[in-house]
């Protein structure tokens, strides 16, 4: 599952002709769009393909419909069904909530977590058995007792306010810090689900018991129970396809591959969209609608980068438990983990050249190329652009020019792209994240025109053996045809490259002179831009496939082994396990809902100092501090999310310790409405309104399925007929838990529903209505029973619902808010974390060290940009009252952040890059010079990160910005370089390294520039700005008076 298998890598999105495409297999290919064989296709095929299904698919739903079959076929033994004689519809509900589809690692902790929660909570419900006992053997006269019944357990025949008392206020502090923890920790959700789940049962039915004995059989029958579904889930996860933690990386490293060369052909359809004179010329698509030939390419490439960037951030959440794994295998911890980091060094510079489309948006905008597209000829451009005549010529011959630079690169950025997109599939091949195509003798070469020459071939194909030599050729080759481009670019401007030393100085200073408007330094920092992006991805490519190749020449590759996880990472698994990390929490219930991750902000962010105490000085001031602490605890947000939860618990559960409605509680199984509060409260209102009417929905869905099952088989109870016929729709229901994680809450529901009503009626056909009765629970035939259990599980979601509001809500509107000044926050301490020093290749030095930090800051800063937009969406099911929430102002911020984010690194990457080459005896002092004056940009740095802290603190607080408060200026470092040295940035340097990182550089701070002061007067928009204007209301007449200083006048008025 996505959640739990990680089959597949991306989703939804549309695949043309040229795009990746997702294989039965889960791997990916580039394919050509053949139109004959897409009509030649049948219809049963094009449905597979739109569903997405592959093989491995198909196993997990199996898998996935197992564990709850077993448990029901096990109740038809004789011995199962003595055990278990009321509660044998438990072992089924735990088995399912175990999640036996779950990667290993992520399944034997969690199942790790549930066992000990189940024990701890068997012993607090002993405990809460012998509170009530006792408190019946003290408030009244020795009790009658009744028959045994069919558990094994007697039940009290008169009602006790004491024993009931005792057993509510358990129940309402055991939910309530159970629930604490559940926020606290997200890594407990289904642990803290079961647990809620016996903490119910347990103590619903303690007020009963009139005796221990009795309170001991009914927990130790209900421990066993859980126990019994534990063991189930655990033999169908380990025996019935099994799937590691290790094997989910894999395939999302294949997927990842895919989405890498997905995003490389987007990004070449893009640059190739901008050869055309027509580029902007609006046509429809025939629905209405008008886009430019430019638009539609920047779309495609901007949905790919999105699906990277979520596919990149949950690999950074997957990854440490398959390091953590005992496994056997090819590729250790260490490697998996070098090839993340490989990964990372091609996401950033492919991140960057993304950024081109929204780069040429802004300069299309600025020089009026938007409007070219509004009219059909060139001829009638020119009366609408501005200042009419000249102005609009020069504005069509400058995009003219634009598309004379991109055609003469059109030729070296194929080739470089079709290089870097076939060094990952060599990638692929080597590490054995695919399977490498067959060769055949003969074979059609790639242009269709006769035979491929095999032996001729050797060494250039992905998956040869020298196949990262012929790359490193073709790279070599690039570096010397992209001075094409420049030729170009000088040519337009009258300048010939190829006698630049006899061209005067003052001719060559002219053309990047910046001139009234800066185009001609603009546009070559934009080609130097484009080709550096480019160059260093696939460059990034290449260290990739020097690392796969090196690991076929040491053997890793040539055979499985064992592979254990050393003591160092045992050791941090179990502090992990118990802490907040960053994790993908796919495989959890409330957030696979919202999809959300858990992102650790670190100690800086949530630990402030007090104002109001000096740190303690002795014993005593420490102790105080401890019980000062209390105070904190209990009002924390993880706190008063459990008092929501036990006070909603509590709603219902009141019904069960009232006299005249403890029988009527027990008959109708209100119990389960209960559970749905467990299952069902969530953190933000808007959440909770989609989770409402997702639960209620799942659960209608669940009774008719329940009733179709049980008449399909015959409707007399046959087992023979009825689970067969129950495992085929879980089959399919599996098939949502797996594709759809936000639907996995009412998957959940479902499957469990069903299993509550079919596993019922199984019960009764198999032990008698009278011993299912015995236990106080009234019995109804299907027919009726699954219509009270939709009523009973819509009363405990209608329930969870409310007191999601209620006292206030928790809306996620606050949570976007509060979430987006946390991710300013980092992004404040990813520009803090801008500078680099000491020797890059030692790891030791502090540059290596901030790397560190950089990359872990980065994984961070990804999750929380997909939290913020799964906020973002969830906001239209909350209730409005008063005003409209500006939720495109939101959007905004979030795609501003999205794009510093992005700009930041490309800054720190380009730096550290031209830094590295430094050590090239030719360009010393060249590379010397630039280097001082870059360093300089650490004052700019300090600036921004200042402005970041202030804009995070107010929105998160939601207090006025400071006045008089701007976006720090662009730091011109080519000023600087001018004052320094006048010949640095002379068109004879243009192929110096680090020029190119230099331009970088520019454009990139330029960009974080202008995010800036976007992102500042989107903030002042929502929480406002100290005003010191003040007004004077005359008590004379009904007119009022503002003063602000920039009033313009002089003196006071009345």
């Amino acid at each position: 599952m996505r959640n739990g298998a990680g089959m597949e890598a991306s989703q939804g999105q549309r695949r043309s002709p040229g795009e990746i495409k997702q294989t039965q297999n889960g791997l990916t290919r580039i394919e050509g769009g053949d139109s004959k064989a897409k009509k030649g296709s049948s219809a049963m095929k094009r449905a597979w393909d739109k569903l997405d299904l592959n093989m491995g698919t198909l196993l997990i739903m199996f898998k996935g419909a197992c564990a709850p079959i077993v448990s029901l076929a096990l109740y038809q033994y004789d011995p199962f069904a003595k055990q278990f004689p009321t509660l044998g519809y438990l072992v089924a509900i735990a088995s399912v909530l175990s999640m036996p589809i779950m990667p290993r690692t992520k399944f034997v902790q969690t199942m790790l977590f549930n066992i000990i929660a189940i024990c701890i909570g068997a012993a607090i419900a002993l405990l809460v058995c012998y509170s009530s006992v006792q408190a019946r053997l003290h408030t009244s006269l020795p009790m009658q007792t009744g028959s045994a019944g069919a558990s094994g357990t007697q039940q009290a025949v008169e009602y006790n306010s004491s024993a009931s008392a005792v057993s509510a206020v358990w129940l309402f502090f055991n939910i309530l810090f159970a629930n604490a923890l559940r926020f606290a920790r997200p890594q407990l959700q289904l642990t803290i689900i079961l647990y809620s789940i016996f903490a119910n049962i347990a103590c619903t039915f303690s007020p009963i018991f009139a005796t221990m004995p009795q309170g001991i059989s009914f927990v130790k029958m209900l421990l066993e129970a859980f126990l019994s579904g534990f063991g189930i889930a655990t033999v169908v996860h380990f025996v019935v396809v099994p799937m590691s933690s290790r094997q989910v990386i894999v395939k999302q490293y294949a997927g990842y591959i895919g989405v890498l060369k997905a995003v490389l052909v987007a990004q070449r359809s893009y640059l190739q969209s901008m050869e055309n004179k027509d580029m902007l010329k609006l046509q429809s698509d025939g629905k209405g609608k008008k886009f430019s030939q430019q638009e539609v390419a920047s779309k495609d490439l901007k949905a790919k980068l999105v699906g990277l960037t979520t596919l990149h951030g949950k690999i950074h959440g997957d990854l440490p438990f398959a390091k953590r794994e005992m496994a056997y295998g090819k590729l250790g911890p260490k490697d998996l983990d070098q090839v993340y980091t490989y990964f990372r060094n091609i996401f950033l510079p492919l991140i960057g050249l993304g950024s081109v489309a929204d780069i040429f948006s802004r300069v299309s905008k600025t020089h009026h190329w938007d409007r070219l597209g509004e009219s059909d000829s060139a001829s009638e451009h020119t009366s609408d652009l501005p200042e009419k005549g000249e102005v609009g010529k020069d504005t069509i011959a400058e995009q003219e020019g634009w598309n004379e630079i991109m055609q003469t690169l059109h030729e070296p950025f194929e080739s470089v792209s079709n290089a870097a997109i076939q060094g990952l599939e060599h990638v692929s091949y080597v590490l054995q994240f695919t399977k490498k195509p067959g060769d055949k003798k003969g074979r059609k070469s790639s242009t269709g025109e006769g035979h491929e020459d095999i032996e001729a071939n050797i060494g250039k194909r992905p998956g040869d053996p020298k196949y990262g030599e012929h790359l490193e050729s073709r790279l070599q080759e690039f570096s010397e045809t992209r001075k094409a481009a420049l030729h170009a670019f000088c040519a337009l401007k009258g300048v010939d490259m190829d006698h630049i030393e006899d061209i005067q100085s003052q001719k060559q200073d002219k053309i990047l002179e910046p001139n009234a408007d800066g185009k001609n330094r603009q546009q070559l920092y934009l080609i130097l831009y484009t080709e550096y992006l480019l160059q260093s991805t696939a460059s990034a490519v290449l260290e990739l496939v020097h690392f796969a190749d090196k690991k076929v020449e040491d053997g890793t590759m040539e055979r499985s082994r064992i592979i254990l996880p050393g003591w160092r990472r045992m050791k941090k698994w179990l502090r992990s396990s118990f802490a907040v990390e960053d994790s993908s929490n796919d495989h959890l219930p409330d957030s696979a809902e919202a999809n959300i991750a858990s992102v650790q902000l670190g100690d800086a962010f949530r630990r402030r100092k007090d104002p109001e105490h000096l740190p303690p000085a002795n014993t005593f001031e420490k102790f105080g501090n401890g019980i000062r602490a209390i105070g904190h605890i209990l009002s924390s947000p993880e706190v008063t999310f459990g008092f929501r939860v036990a006070c909603a618990t509590m709603s219902i559960a009141i019904i069960a310790y009232l006299r005249d409605t403890q029988t009527f509680f027990i008959e109708q199984r209100l119990v389960w409405a209960m559970i749905m509060v467990a299952i069902g409260m969530t953190m933000t209102s808007g959440s909770g309104v989609f989770g409402f009417l997702g639960r209620v929905g799942g659960t209608f869905i669940a009774m008719v399925i329940s009733l179709a099952v049980w008449y399909i088989a015959g409707g007399r109870g046959v087992p023979g007929g009825v689970l067969p016929v129950l495992f085929v729709f879980m089959f399919l229901q599996v098939y949502f838990l797996v594709k759809f994680p936000r639907f996995t809450v009412v998957s959940i529901i479902i499957m469990v529903t069903e299993v509550l009503i079919v596993g019922y009626e199984l019960q009764a056909q198999k032990i008698g209505v009278a011993a299912v009765s015995s236990n106080g629970q009234r019995y109804y035939p299907i027919y009726l029973l699954a219509p009270y259990r939709l009523a009973t599980v819509a009363a405990g979601c209608f329930v969870a619902f409310v007191w999601t509001y209620f006292p206030y809500p928790v809306t996620a509107r606050t949570a976007l808010r509060h979430q987006l000044g946390e991710a300013i926050y980092l992004l404040a301490i990813r520009m803090r974390l801008s500078n680099t020093g000491g020797d890059p290749e030692d790891k030791k030095s502090p540059g290596q060290q901030l790397e560190k930090v950089r990359l872990k800051l980065l994984g961070k800063q990804v999750a929380l940009l997909s939290q913020l937009r799964q906020h973002s969406a969830f906001i239209p099911f909350e209730f409005s009252f008063g005003g409209k929430f500006p939720k495109e102002t939101y959007d905004r911020l979030i795609l501003t952040v999205h794009h510093l984010l992005d700009y930041m690194a490309l800054i720190s990457y380009s730096t550290r890059c031209y830094i590295k080459s430094s050590g090239d005896s030719d360009h010393t002092r060249w590379l010397h010079d630039l280097s001082a004056v870059s360093n300089q940009i650490n004052h700019s740095s300090q600036e921004i990160t200042s402005l970041l802290i202030l804009v995070s603190s107010s929105l998160i607080t939601g207090s006025p910005l400071a006045p008089y408060l701007t976006s720090p200026k662009s730091y011109r470092l080519t000023t600087k370089l001018n004052a320094l040295d006048p010949d640095l940035l002379s068109l004879r340097h243009v192929t110096e390294p680090g020029y190119a990182a230099f331009a970088v550089t520019q454009v990139a701070g330029r960009l974080v520039h202008d995010d800036l002061t976007k992102l500042l007067d989107d903030v002042k928009s929502l929480v406002g700005e100290v005003d010191f204007s003040f007004h004077i209301v005359s008590t004379s007449n009904d007119s009022e008076s503002t003063l602000r200083p920039d009033s313009g006048g002089k003196g006071k008025r009345d």
